[in-house]
């Protein structure tokens, strides 16, 4: 993985993550993972602004939000990190959300409360926390694209994520569909199918592709995935 990154908002983002205190995180088996953590691995194929965090562990999350109640935002980071909260830390049941300043970038930052999977991960010495296993990192992907792959303002991210994760690391690991399936029964597989039928459109992928700050070459690289673009109507 890449110690420094070449958009501004992703250099922000992994000072904020060295910011942070990535043992607590560790203790909490709370793992880095989503959009971000893909996107940073993968060469940076598009912008990705929020740093999310998962955590699938009953005890790991009461002691993250043992520390927040006590200390806030400020129990989360080290004593050095030049990280300015921009609103308080909300709790509940389903995760802790925040906003903060760093390197000069607006952030959002949030450790969801994972109840539907177990997780694995392991600390990374780069990013300076613990990241989410990569069969994992597949299979939330999966699971974000079943819950909002039919809204347009999302930009179809999770199945283009997926799309450069094929690409790059090979096939979806069956494991990572049997969970999904676990979780969402027969309805993982049929959004992804109906996924990849929105971004066969090329018209439809270059949007998405613009407004997420992608290269335009990569159109192909996405596609080939899926046996190219749909045949066009006669």
């Amino acid at each position: 993985m890449a110690r420094f990154f070449k958009r501004p908002h992703h250099q922000a983002i992994l000072t904020a993550l060295h910011g942070l205190n990535g043992e607590l995180m560790h203790r909490a088996q709370c793992f880095f993972g989503g959009g971000t953590a893909i996107v940073l691995q993968l060469g940076e194929y598009r912008e990705s602004v929020d740093i999310d965090f998962l955590c699938a562990s009953q005890e790991g999350y009461r002691l993250i939000r043992q520390t927040v109640f006590g200390a806030g935002l400020a129990g989360l980071i080290r004593p050095e990190a030049e990280i300015t909260p921009l609103r308080e830390v909300k709790t509940d049941q389903y995760g802790i959300r925040t906003a903060f300043e760093c390197g000069g970038a607006q952030i959002k930052f949030e450790i969801i409360r994972e109840a539907r999977v177990t997780l694995n991960g392991a600390f990374d010495p780069d990013l300076r926390v613990p990241v989410l296993a990569r069969p994992d990192l597949y299979l939330e992907k999966l699971l974000a694209n079943a819950d909002r792959w039919a809204d347009r303002a999302v930009l179809s991210r999770d199945i283009i994520d997926l799309s450069m994760m094929i690409s790059s690391w090979g096939d979806i690991p069956a494991a990572a569909w049997t969970r999904a399936r676990e979780a969402y029964g027969d309805t993982a597989g049929q959004a992804y199918a109906q996924a990849v039928e929105l971004i066969r459109d090329p018209e439809y992928l270059r949007h998405c592709m613009e407004r997420m700050a992608m290269s335009a070459t990569l159109a192909d690289t996405i596609l080939a995935q899926h046996g190219g673009p749909l045949p066009k109507a006669r």
